[in-house]
């Protein structure tokens, strides 16, 4: 009798372990969308990499924010960007190994980004290091070198996320001009940015988290006025 009972027990564990669905294992994915907004410093003075941080002679920044972004996110870290933005030469900086240069400057780019979020999460989710490679083009009304350039871009970034959905990214880019000429070229210049990014999950997620805060409150309004009625 007891063997009987056993092969039973036996035989429904194995029929209702098999009638279990199968979980799938998702990748984690931080964010599907990201949005910035950012100050952009074009450092175009014709040095190379010669002091690629003097701000001061080089840098051209204006008091207010001249560089957006939109960013989507797919699987394991990577993601494409696209930017745009908008500058001015100012009278005072180097420019081309000269002074008293000003032009308007424009550039767009899309890059591919990879993320190493992903490799030390959820450990240390504050701080997301990034690089990005992709391709741009750069417009300059200012005559010592080509106006229209497209561009190779490589760069480095950082985030820093103080809220879930929102941070502060830090970012250069070094862009390599490809006509004309190539490397060894005075379109080459690099471009840095400090900013704020916005990240969300996704759009219709967004608007279905407010429906059901809206619907939550509601009922909960109803449930108050029935109580007060009575």
């Amino acid at each position: 009798m007891k063997a009987i009972v056993l092969l039973s027990f036996f035989a429904f564990s194995i029929t209702n372990g098999n009638a279990q669905p199968y979980k799938t294992i998702k990748p984690f994915k931080p964010y599907k969308w990201m949005f910035g907004i950012s100050w952009s410093a074009i450092d175009d003075d014709g040095r190379k990499f010669d002091a690629p941080f003097d701000y001061v002679t080089s840098w051209n920044i204006l008091p207010y924010p001249n560089k957006i972004t939109v960013d989507r996110y797919f699987l394991y870290g990577w993601s494409a960007e696209a930017s745009a933005t908008y500058n001015q030469y100012l009278p005072n900086k180097m420019i081309q190994c000269s002074t008293d240069v000003t032009s308007t400057f424009f550039c767009f780019d899309l890059n591919g980004k990879y993320s190493f979020y992903t490799k030390y999460a959820p450990r240390l989710r504050w701080i997301e290091p990034y690089f990005s490679f992709g391709i741009g083009y750069t417009y300059r009304s200012s005559a010592l070198v080509a106006q229209h350039v497209p561009t190779v871009n490589l760069g480095f970034g950082l985030n820093f996320w103080f809220l879930k959905y929102l941070g502060v990214q830090l970012h250069s880019n070094g862009k390599l001009g490809v006509y004309p000429g190539f490397w060894d070229t005075h379109t080459n210049y690099l471009q840095h940015s400090a900013g704020l990014v916005f990240r969300i999950q996704s759009l219709k997620q967004r608007r279905s988290d407010f429906s059901r805060r809206k619907n939550k409150w509601t009922r909960e309004n109803r449930r108050f006025k029935q109580r007060k009625g009575h």
